[in-house]
Order: C-alpha cells, then sequence, then structure tokens
C-alpha cells in the first residue's frame, strides 16, 4: 500500500515535464534541486523577501526568474543556486528593481 501512494507523486511529476521525455529519476532530481536551492533562499538572511523569487530546474538546468531590490542581492542569489547547483547548468534570469529591464511593457507604457 505504502508503494503506492509513493508511485502516485512520481507518475504526477513525470506528466509535469510537458512532452518531453524524462525519467521519473531525473524529474525527482530536478525537483529535489528546486528545493534545496529555495529552502536555503528562504534561510538567507541577508535577503530580503523572496517571494518574488522564481526557481526552475529541467533536465539539470536551473533559472532563476524574478525581480530583486538591487545587484547585490541579485549577484547573492546567483552565487547561492551555483553552489548548490554544482556543475549544473544555471540561467540567471533575475532582473534589479528599477533597471529598464524590470520596467513594465504593457501598451500604457508603450509609444
Amino acid at each position: 500500500m505504502t508503494r503506492r501512494f509513493i508511485l502516485v507523486p512520481v507518475l504526477a511529476l513525470a506528466g509535469c515535464t510537458a512532452g518531453m521525455r524524462l525519467s521519473a529519476e531525473q524529474v525527482l532530481s530536478d525537483a529535489a534541486m528546486t528545493t534545496a536551492i529555495k529552502s536555503k533562499l528562504a534561510r538567507e538572511e541577508r535577503l530580503g523577501t523572496i517571494t518574488d523569487i522564481g526557481v526552475s530546474t529541467t533536465d539539470d538546468m536551473v533559472t532563476l526568474t524574478g525581480t530583486v531590490a538591487d545587484e547585490t542581492e541579485r549577484q547573492r542569489i546567483a552565487e547561492i543556486a551555483r553552489q548548490i547547483a554544482g556543475d549544473n547548468k544555471l540561467v540567471d534570469a533575475l532582473t534589479v528593481a528599477g533597471s529598464p529591464a524590470a520596467a513594465p511593457r504593457g501598451p500604457a507604457t508603450q509609444k
């Protein structure tokens, strides 16, 4: 009976690969990597809130997204992620609040 409960989440995670052919082990490894990075960021005292920070891992590639307060915070988040990711590829797509890349680009701001 315990095996059914363990197998169901594995199968559910395997279905989240959106058509990609990743093994259940890879999906679990990616999920563990994401969880480890998010946990470490949450415990980091020098960081402000991390609610606007996204961490995702797919096929051993870690991607950081969201907006941070300043360049120092961006660098610290990337450093923590690199420490945990090790040899895995890291894509730092974080933007700094107030920078042109972080500015809203809706119809009201376009000319």
